[in-house]
């Protein structure tokens, strides 16, 4: 004697079909490859150096106040460029630390014993030696103030630079010049 179960034995009979159907969809759409994340490209259109004839465009410049005595007046600017050449698929940067004691002053020359400075070459291209630090040993910093009330400041830059290996300067002088902006609050 056969027994009839209806509808509810077909649909029984169907709902593993479904629920592999509804997996394999899933687990395919999961599993689709996405193009590879490029970060996006950030230039502040905040200005240029120059580095041994080599123009990098600034892609950003920052500053805090320094903490001393006239503080309102002093900075410390953070400045980066890109260095990367044609051809090149790593990351290639330059980056500036630069103190300027009191930018009402107008110039400042380097070294300056009441200023910190710093320079440094990234590159991820070179195999070894992926950061090279500068050492200012002669140079100038003109800076056109931001008005007290907020506004552009303007850094001018003339330096002469020289790598720095265990505290010790090695290599020939390089140039560095160029100008950026920061907007003061």
């Amino acid at each position: 004697m056969a027994i009839d179960l209806g509808p509810t034995h077909m649909f029984m009979k169907r709902t593993p079909a479904l629920f592999l159907f509804a997996l394999a969809a899933t687990l395919l759409v999961a599993c689709s490859k996405s193009e590879e994340y490029t970060p996006p490209a950030y230039a502040c259109n905040c200005g240029t150096l120059v580095l041994d004839g080599d123009s990098l465009t600034v892609l950003g410049a920052e500053y805090v106040y320094l903490q001393q005595e006239d503080s309102l007046f002093s900075r410390r600017y953070f400045v980066t460029a890109d260095a990367q050449a044609e051809g090149e698929t790593q990351e290639h940067g330059v980056s500036l630390i630069l103190d300027v004691p009191n930018v009402q002053q107008g110039a400042i020359f380097y070294p300056n014993e009441d200023a910190f400075t710093q320079f440094d070459v990234t590159n991820f291209n070179a195999s070894f030696d992926t950061t090279q630090i500068h050492r200012i040993t002669n140079g100038v910093a003109s800076v056109i103030a931001a008005p007290l009330t907020g506004g552009e400041e303007t850094v001018n830059l003339d330096f002469l630079l020289r790598r720095e290996v265990d505290g010790e300067l090695v290599g020939f002088e390089k140039t560095l010049k160029g100008n950026f902006v920061v907007v003061v609050d």
